[in-house]
């Protein structure tokens, strides 16, 4: 399973950046190639399952089950869409000691390709890997500037 990573300091209170980060309405705006919500039955609390779509030029269809859920500290969940299968760790956290009103978001993906063939971890490596962690940077960045409105 491969593993990418992204943080990005928001400048907003924990409790406001937890809140935006569990918006619906507002994740056309950050959530990178985000359309539409499908469904979602408990979702954000422990059990709860999301499914949404993606843009056209996007992931497909998408369903996470969340498998951990602290508020305004960790969010955790499993994911499957056509082409992977993994986790998603959010963590939230005052940036430092003095800042609390900047909070730092900070993710860690997993994940593995469902296809591809024997090929598959090397396409993985060398191309997959880098548009896994851009779309977390690019997440992330649109988020912090959500937050500054």
């Amino acid at each position: 399973m491969a593993t990418v990573e992204a943080s990005v300091d928001v400048p907003a209170p924990l409790a406001d950046a937890w809140d935006l980060y569990f918006d619906s309405d507002r994740w056309p705006a950050w959530v990178d190639q985000f359309a539409a919500v499908v469904s979602a039955d408990g979702y954000p609390e422990a059990g709860g399952v999301l499914v949404w779509r993606s843009t056209a030029a996007g992931r497909g269809q998408v369903r996470e089950r969340v498998v951990a859920h602290e508020p305004r500290s960790l969010h955790r969940i499993e994911f499957e869409d056509p082409e992977s299968r993994g986790t998603l760790e959010t963590r939230f956290g005052i940036v430092a000691e003095g800042e609390e009103g900047r909070t730092r978001v900070a993710q860690r993906l997993s994940y593995e390709l469902t296809g591809g063939g024997p090929l598959a971890p090397i396409t993985d490596f060398l191309f997959i890997r880098s548009q896994m962690r851009g779309s977390l940077e690019r997440s992330l960045g649109a988020l912090r500037l959500e937050a500054n409105g």
